[in-house]
């Protein structure tokens, strides 16, 4: 994962949704408190980052990819509670039992998952709770639709992040368990920047290296408006929350 986002970094601050705040409800009631450690493994730019640090409790924000988590460190620099990491999810440098709570959002499906199962077993607590967050766009609309149609036609590779794996069953192998799933409802309204920031931040679309780029960007800013509405168009996402726990 931590070569999958190079040249991407930017457009991955702009364009990816942010989480319902439903989510720092759930940490609390998962008992979450000021003397809480939170590790958010695969934190990226800090989208989800920067919210745990509303909870003033220790956040450790980890990520491999050395432009991603400088991107974390900045949107994040308000925040006294964060600690910055550079290492893997399979090797978080973290001690054991040291963990209350691991954070995963949109980054579960890059892990090696044996090497990352006897990881999060060290570091979690005894009872610790790993929480998978993944955010799903809508396609009922007519935008939404032709957007998605968009992305297949200059997808330029295959990567984890369109694979076929079923995601409930790497789960069930992942934990030795059921878990707990809930959804909430999620908008994110953009810029044309967002926009085009967002289709670009994806791992299998064309960066600015690929002779592409430009048909790509130019499609985009059409469709984009075709549907704006005072310059700005909204995507419906479902956020899926899964609430994981090891089998003892």
């Amino acid at each position: 994962m931590n070569n999958e986002f190079d040249n991407k970094t930017k457009e991955y601050a702009l364009g990816r949704p942010s989480y319902p705040v439903d989510i720092l409800r759930i940490l609390r009631e998962l008992g979450v408190n000021n003397q809480s450690v939170i590790a958010d493994i695969g934190a990226g730019t800090g989208i989800l980052t920067h919210m745990l640090g509303s909870l003033e409790c220790s956040v450790l924000a980890i990520e491999p990819n050395q432009h991603m988590l400088d991107e974390c460190r900045t949107y994040c620099k308000g925040y006294k509670n964060i600690q910055f990491i550079d290492a893997p999810a399979e090797e978080t440098t973290l001690k054991e039992n040291s963990v209350d709570i691991i954070t995963i959002a949109q980054a579960f499906h890059w892990f090696d998952k044996q090497l990352c199962k006897r990881e999060f077993k060290k570091i979690l607590k005894e009872d610790g709770y790993v929480l998978i967050l993944w955010n799903e766009m809508q396609t009922d609309s007519q935008l939404a639709q032709e957007y998605t149609s968009l992305l297949r036609k200059y997808r330029v590779k295959s990567t984890a992040g369109i694979s076929n794996i079923d995601p409930d069953k790497e789960k069930l192998d992942f934990f030795g368990q059921d878990y707990t799933k809930v959804y909430f409802d999620n908008w994110q309204t953009v810029t044309e920047e967002g926009f085009i920031g967002g289709a670009m931040s994806l791992s299998y679309t064309p960066s600015k290296k690929d002779e592409i780029y430009a048909d790509f960007a130019s499609e985009l800013r059409f469709l984009f408006s075709t549907y704006q509405q005072n310059d700005k168009v909204t995507f419906q996402y479902k956020t899926e929350v899964c609430i994981c726990r090891f089998s003892r």
